[in-house]
């Protein structure tokens, strides 16, 4: 994660974490624009896409306010979907939505 996207930014964490099922490894849960950014830049091993790129680019506009953090969630959740990982990111009704700031309904 680059120094710039932290920088100002404290943890922006989701009510509903995503997990994620990837091939030959162990689920892994998400629960924040932070955990997000640092695995599509440090661990992503699938090809880098649109849906790759845009999901990098929604989440530091999330963490500099620019972007609903449930925007960068979902733009995470196609990124996934896109290079063929299963994702489990449904909560109850009504959870998917959020406006930003330091907790969201994501």
């Amino acid at each position: 994660m680059r120094k710039e996207d932290i920088m100002l930014n404290p943890e922006l964490v989701w009510m509903t974490p995503v997990t994620v099922h990837m091939k030959g490894r162990a689920p892994q849960v998400f629960a924040s624009v932070n955990d997000v950014l640092d695995f599509l830049v440090e661990d992503w091993a699938s090809d880098r896409g649109g849906k790759y790129n845009r999901a990098v680019q929604t989440c530091r506009r999330a963490l500099n306010r620019m972007t609903p953090v449930a925007i960068a969630r979902e733009a995470f959740i196609e990124a996934c979907r896109d290079a063929g990982m299963s994702t489990l990111a449904d909560g109850p009704l009504g959870t998917k939505t959020g406006a930003g700031g330091q907790r969201s309904l994501a």
